[in-house]
């Protein structure tokens, strides 16, 4: 099955791209993630009186803390004028919200503690830094992990 591709100009809006089919299938599916893993491979984040280009790989996590977004990497962190929830829209399906408070990246965790009241705490390669998932999205959670494993 082939797609048609058709782009329409409009001065007026901003833009967008939309998939519109019949029903979601895989190929749908492979689609959205192409599409979205090609959205914008960095952000701009300040630290101290600097904007930086982070690399969206880089990134471990996103959370906020007394109004403020900061992005850590392995190293660092930095800081975003985007709440999460503008953030959320915009990043590739490799980002997941984890809490209220945190969006995490998937592709750089080492490991996944789970505690008995169900919060799991989850670890990344080389570094210390170590983020929690909330029990109202660990299903979620465990279900984009599952399927992002399966599909490497």
């Amino acid at each position: 099955m082939g797609f048609r591709i058709r782009i329409d100009i409009d001065p007026e809006c901003d833009e967008e791209v939309v998939i519109k089919c019949k029903s979601i299938t895989d190929e749908v599916l492979a689609l959205q993630a192409k599409l979205a893993s090609n959205q914008g491979s960095e952000i701009e984040l300040k630290l101290n009186d600097s904007i930086y280009f982070v690399r969206l790989s880089d990134i471990l996590f996103f959370e906020t803390d007394s109004g403020k977004t900061a992005a850590h990497t392995a190293d660092r962190m930095y800081y975003s004028d985007l709440k999460l929830y503008e953030l959320e829209e915009t990043l590739p399906q490799s980002f997941l919200r984890i809490s209220k408070s945190s969006i995490i990246n998937i592709a750089p965790i080492s490991s996944i503690r789970k505690d008995i009241t169900g919060i799991c705490e989850v670890f990344f390669r080389n570094t210390n830094k170590k983020v929690y998932v909330s029990r109202s999205y660990s299903k979620v959670f465990r279900e984009k992990i599952n399927e992002t494993r399966l599909n490497q």
